[in-house]
């Protein structure tokens, strides 16, 4: 049989280009005191103070209690399989959503209080992209570890986070609970507001401080029934994390659903998370240095933003690592976002993702063309091809695995028929032999024409080993 060579080289081309398998983990081995330390050769700068502190809440604009003096907290949280459900999802201000490595996009919860924080995890690696809105509002960022790219950024700024690789226990807990219930160990890490407010006191850092808004929060006009433009939005993130948004005319809310198309459920409270405010930031996308971490455009870009059953057209700027997000409408005149939490998405438009967006009567709108790559990303005609390449690898490997697994299973077969076989010779006319011994013969048909064929698909689809080229013949010397 004709044994196929590993296909590796297409398998990591695509790996590269779609980012595909689940996020790496990665280990920073900074000590706290370094992570606090700026980068030798980078000037360092103080962390961002925003000039006003807010009585009303920050992040959702609501007059629902007083804010002032306190700092918006920033909890990263794990989303690849088995994560779900998360804690505090419900009861986040905001969420925002990104992919940042891998298929699956992952999550940063954003709390206005830290008192108001009753549980929230699993907690998950801090990245640099969820930095980028968690800075601008002086937030503590809150992590179990984070990529070389976060750890860059903080120590660049000087900026004090908590992480419990460094801090452990002082401010996270394990669930046992689930564990016992078949989850995870990194899946049942948690963290609460005491629990927070015990692992700053620990690196000496306030939870007190200024706070800035995150939006031009302001009344709008109510959407009639006929202009529900924005009911129902897909978010498609990977060909394996596609989420979708549903506008609730009762609630006035949109209620996020899970990749699988199940309720986005706190583990808390079993609450589902709705939101007033529903934006998809369009950022021109391509590959870190390391080959496989997504690189964002984060200085600004198009929109949609979502609210009351309507979208619109909305830009976004940003001017650095510490710079808020200014929204613009379509006429450019700023922004103004309704009271209520809100649901962000950074969507880079590369291959493998995609938006829909369907009116009230069902009908699909026409949204602003995908953000251009960066000179680091893939055209999607190359990454279609890579894709292709490397189903085609895995069909021949299919096919090989099949011939192997049908040729081990034919000698047990040919025993099979062979006691068959002899059964009926010894009692010819008992039908219940007949037939025994007729199912064992289709068995070994089967068998066979799994063989023949798969062969058949190799014969006409494995690649041929190139010819060595001979060297050309040369006249001997003349005598």
């Amino acid at each position: 049989m004709r044994k196929l060579q590993a296909w590796g080289g297409a398998a990591a081309l695509l790996a590269a280009l779609l980012l595909g398998g689940c996020a790496r983990q990665d280990t920073v081995t900074a000590t706290p005191e370094q992570a606090a330390t700026p980068t030798p050769g980078v000037t360092a700068e103080p962390t961002p103070e925003p000039a006003v502190g807010l009585s009303t809440n920050p992040l959702t604009g609501l007059d629902d209690a007083d804010y002032t003096g306190k700092r918006p907290v920033a909890v990263m949280l794990r989303t690849l399989d088995g994560a779900q459900p998360q804690w505090g999802i419900a009861s986040a201000d905001v969420l925002i959503e990104g992919v940042t490595e891998g298929n699956t996009a992952g999550l940063m919860a954003l709390f206005a209080d830290v008192d108001r924080i009753s549980k929230v995890g699993p907690v998950g690696p801090g990245r640099d992209l969820f930095l980028q809105a968690a800075l601008p509002l002086n937030a503590m960022p809150v992590s179990i570890d984070k990529n070389v790219y976060a750890a860059n950024l903080l120590n660049t700024l000087a900026y004090q986070d908590l992480d419990g690789y460094h801090v452990g226990k002082t401010a996270f807990a394990f669930d046992q609970g689930r564990q016992d219930a078949g989850y995870r160990e990194e899946n049942c890490w948690y963290t609460t507001g005491e629990l927070i407010r015990n692992g700053a006191a620990s690196y000496g850092t306030a939870l007190e401080g200024s706070n800035t808004p995150l939006f031009r929060f302001g009344t709008r006009e109510e959407v009639a029934p006929e202009n529900r433009s924005g009911m129902s939005l897909t978010v498609t993130f990977s060909k394996s994390d596609s989420e979708q948004l549903n506008y609730n005319t009762g609630t006035g809310l949109y209620e996020k659903l899970n990749a699988d198309g199940s309720p986005m459920t706190d583990a808390d409270n079993g609450q589902q998370a709705v939101f007033t405010n529903v934006f998809v930031l369009y950022a021109s996308s391509g590959i870190k240095d390391d080959g496989y971490t997504r690189q964002y455009d984060m200085t600004g870009g198009t929109g949609l933003y979502l609210h009351g059953g309507a979208w619109e057209q909305i830009s976004w700027s940003k001017e650095d690592a510490t710079g808020p997000f200014s929204l613009t409408a379509a006429d450019g005149t700023p922004l103004t976002v309704a009271p209520g939490k809100s649901f962000i998405a950074i969507w880079g438009g590369y291959y493998g993702q995609a938006l829909r967006l369907t009116a009230a009567d069902g009908s699909e709108q026409t949204l602003p063309e995908k953000p251009a790559l960066l000179a680091s990303g893939v055209t999607d005609e190359a990454a279609a091809a890579a894709e292709a390449a490397l189903s085609d690898a895995q069909k021949l490997i299919d096919a090989q695995a099949a011939i192997d697994q049908a040729n081990a299973s034919l000698a047990e077969a040919q025993t099979e028929l062979q006691d068959a076989q002899a059964a009926l010779d010894a009692d010819s006319e008992n039908a219940d032999l007949l037939a025994a011994r007729d199912a064992a013969q289709a068995k070994i048909d089967e068998l066979n024409q799994t063989i023949a064929d798969n062969q058949a698909y190799l014969d006409a689809n494995a690649p041929q080993p190139e010819e060595t080229a001979q060297p050309e013949a040369t006249e001997a010397p003349a005598e």
